[in-house]
């Protein structure tokens, strides 16, 4: 089987995958091919097996990483590329959390129109290996939340100015329930609230940040959300039921 044909899920799940068929990999696999591709680059085995079973003496762990190789093999053959002491992910298989990685860099930097198309495939993707507690995952879960939500958050921004208002709505309300405390998504969301008319939304959601945020550090919202609430109150004051709290 051509490993092109091979993509690698690590976001919200590890599966691996070649035409639609999912095969069955034993944990340990799991954990090789995850490492290997968080790595992005050859490591020595022996770095490799004392990262993967750190509480295992050297001959220990190595007998573990020849065992999880032979499994590999017996799952498909060339997953892994060994070159002398070193082995890497084969080049050829992909990986989903590059790609999201990529995308979520394109929107931050210049989102075009292609890219903010692809906007959805960041929504339901949030957490690379939830269920996993390793440590070499906690950095690479870490830096992939911040990216997923710096790129949610700047198309919204983009779709708002393109006036695509509902995919907007939908990027931003995914940042809002990812990071609820993120006062920039907050006014982006009030703002995409007005541009659609419904001022009252705008009001609610703003209620909801201070609300959260009286609770949580005893703070009140900044100067800039206040400044957006009074634009709210001016669209039309008589038309609005508000209660300041």
């Amino acid at each position: 089987m051509n490993t092109t044909c091979l993509q690698l899920t690590l976001v919200e799940e590890f599966a691996l995958r070649s035409s639609g068929c999912r095969f069955s990999v034993p944990h340990a696999a799991e954990r090789v091919l995850t490492y290997l591709a968080l790595l992005n680059r050859p490591v020595a085995r022996g770095r490799l097996a004392g990262a993967l079973w750190p509480e295992c003496a050297d001959r220990c762990a190595a007998q573990r990483l020849r065992t999880a190789l032979w499994r590999l093999r017996r799952v498909q053959d060339a997953l892994v590329e060994i070159t002398g002491d070193r082995l890497r992910l084969h080049p050829d298989v992909s990986v989903d959390l590059a790609f999201l990685t990529e995308l979520a860099h394109r929107l931050v930097h210049q989102p075009c129109s292609e890219d903010l198309a692809r906007v959805p495939l960041l929504l339901h993707r949030g957490e690379l290996l939830p269920d996993w507690d390793e440590e070499w995952v906690v950095v690479d879960r870490e830096r992939f939340r911040l990216a997923r939500v710096a790129a949610l958050e700047s198309a919204a921004e983009a779709l708002l100015e393109r006036r695509q208002v509902g995919a907007a709505l939908m990027a931003a309300s995914a940042v809002v329930a990812a990071e609820p405390l993120r006062e920039s998504s907050r006014r982006i969301l009030m703002r995409i609230h007005l541009a659609q008319g419904n001022k009252i939304d705008a009001l609610r959601e703003y209620q909801r940040y201070r609300d959260l945020l009286r609770a949580e550090f005893g703070a009140e919202p900044s100067s800039e959300i206040e400044d957006l609430l009074l634009r709210v109150h001016e669209c039309d004051t008589a038309t609005i039921e508000w209660a300041p709290g």
